[in-house]
C-alpha cells in the first residue's frame, strides 16, 4: 500500500504540476493568439470541456483495459499536447493551441483517477489514508508549477511561452516513468471478502451515499474555484500589489493540500461523515469572515479557511466514493464528471458574478448552496439513528 499511494502521490505531483502552468500559461498565450479578445481564454475552456467529455467514458475504459493503459495514454496526450502548444506558438496557430489545451483536458481527466487507483483492493479502513496521501501531492505542484513557467516563460527568444509548453513533454516522460514503477494490484482474498460481505448488506443504500460524496467533492470544489479566482480580483480592486495577492493565493493552495498529511488519519479515527460534516462548517465560516472582514487579513483568513474545507470536501467525498459497494468505475466516473462539470461552472462564473453582484453576494451564494449537502448529510444521520 506505502509504495503505490507514494508513487501515484508523485504522479499526482507531476500532473498537478502541468495544470497549475496551463492557468498561467493559457490565458496569456491565448491573447496572443486569438482573432479577438472574446476568444482569448478560449483554449483554456476546451481544455475544462474536454475533462468534462473525457472523465466518464475513461473511467469505463480502465474498467475494459485496466488503470495503466489509460494512464499511459494519458501521458502521450500530455506530451502530444505539450508539443503542440509550443508549434501553436510558433506558427501563430490559436486551432492548433485550441487542439492542445483539448489534449490536456483528455490527459488531466485520465489523472484525476490516480487517488483512486491507489485505493484499489484496499479495506475501507486503508482507502481514506490512501486518497490523502496521493491528494497531498498538490503541495509539491503548488512550489514547483511557478518556477519552472517563470524559468521557461522566455527561454526560447522570440516564442515566448514556448518552452513552458515542451516542458509537458518532459512531466509527460517523467510520469511514464512512475507509472510502470507502479506494482500491479493483487487484491487481497481478505479484502476481497469484505468488498463482497459489503455489497451484499448495502447495496441499497449507496446511491444516497454517491450523491452525498458528489455533492461534497463537487460543489466544495466549484465553490473553492469562485471563491479563490475572486479574491484576486477583490484585493485588485482593493489596491492591493501582485506579490501579496500571490502571498494569499499561494497560502490557500498551501491549506488545500497540507491537511492530507493527516486527514486520512482523522477519516479513520472519527469517520467519513464527520469529516465531511466539519468541511462544511469550515467552509461556511470561512466565507462569513470573508463577508464581514472585507481586509487584506480578512480575505487570506477567508482563503486559508476555504482551502481547509475543501480538503475536508474532497478527501472525504473521494473517500466515500471509493469504498461504496457496487461497479467502483462507474461510480468513479460519475463522480469525476459531476466534479467537472461544477469546477468549470465555478471556475467560469467567478468574473460574471464577481461584476453583477460582487464580493459579499457572492459569498453569501456560496453559502446558500453548500446547505443542501450539509442538509442532506444530517438526514442521512437522522435516518440511520431511527433504523437503530
Amino acid at each position: 500500500m506505502r509504495k503505490t499511494t507514494l508513487l501515484y502521490s508523485a504522479a499526482q505531483a507531476l500532473a498537478l504540476s502541468g495544470a497549475v502552468i496551463t492557468v498561467s500559461v493559457a490565458p496569456l498565450v491565448g491573447k496572443v493568439l486569438a482573432p479577438s479578445a472574446e476568444l482569448s481564454t478560449l483554449p483554456y475552456g476546451l481544455q475544462f470541456a474536454s475533462v468534462i467529455v473525457c472523465s466518464y467514458l475513461l473511467s469505463m475504459a480502465m474498467k475494459r483495459f485496466g488503470r495503466k493503459p489509460v494512464f499511459y495514454l494519458a501521458c502521450f496526450s500530455f506530451a502530444l499536447g505539450g508539443g503542440l502548444g509550443a508549434y501553436s506558438i510558433y506558427s501563430h496557430s490559436f486551432v492548433i493551441n485550441c487542439i492542445a489545451h483539448a489534449l490536456f483536458g483528455m490527459a488531466f481527466s485520465a489523472f484525476a483517477y490516480f487517488r483512486f487507483a491507489a485505493t484499489d483492493g484496499l479495506s475501507s479502513e486503508q482507502t481514506a489514508k490512501a486518497v490523502s496521501l496521493v491528494t497531498l501531492g498538490g503541495v509539491v505542484a503548488a512550489f514547483v508549477a511557478p518556477i519552472l513557467t517563470t524559468h521557461s516563460r522566455l527561454l526560447i527568444p522570440d516564442y515566448a511561452f514556448s518552452a513552458s509548453y515542451l516542458m509537458f513533454i518532459a512531466l509527460a516522460v517523467l510520469l511514464a516513468v512512475v507509472l510502470s514503477t507502479v506494482p500491479a494490484n493483487t487484491q487481497s482474498r481478505e479484502a476481497a471478502d469484505k468488498v463482497t460481505a459489503k455489497n451484499s448488506s448495502s447495496k441499497q443504500n449507496y446511491k444516497t451515499e454517491l450523491i452525498l460524496a458528489i455533492y461534497a467533492s463537487g460543489f466544495g470544489y466549484m465553490l473553492m474555484a469562485l471563491l479563490m479566482m475572486q479574491s484576486s480580483l477583490k484585493m485588485n480592486a482593493m489596491g492591493i500589489e501582485f506579490a501579496s495577492i500571490m502571498l494569499v493565493i499561494q497560502s490557500h493552495v498551501l491549506a488545500m493540500f497540507i491537511p492530507s498529511l493527516f486527514m486520512g488519519r482523522i477519516i479513520a479515527l472519527i469517520g467519513v461523515g464527520r469529516v465531511i460534516f466539519a468541511g462544511y462548517m469550515v467552509m461556511l465560516a470561512s466565507m462569513l469572515i470573508a463577508i464581514n472582514f472585507e481586509s487584506y487579513n480578512g480575505i487570506l483568513v477567508a482563503l486559508i479557511g476555504i482551502g481547509l474545507g475543501w480538503n475536508m470536501l474532497y478527501v472525504g467525498g473521494s473517500s466515500l466514493v471509493a469504498s461504496l459497494p457496487g461497479d467502483a468505475h462507474k461510480l468513479q466516473g460519475l463522480n469525476e464528471s459531476a466534479v467537472a462539470v461544477l469546477n468549470t461552472i465555478g471556475a467560469f462564473s467567478a468574473g460574471w458574478l464577481f461584476a453583477s453582484i460582487g464580493w459579499e453576494n457572492s459569498n453569501w451564494t456560496s453559502m446558500f448552496l453548500l446547505l443542501p449537502g450539509f442538509a442532506l448529510l444530517i438526514l442521512g444521520w437522522l435516518k440511520k439513528s431511527t433504523k437503530l
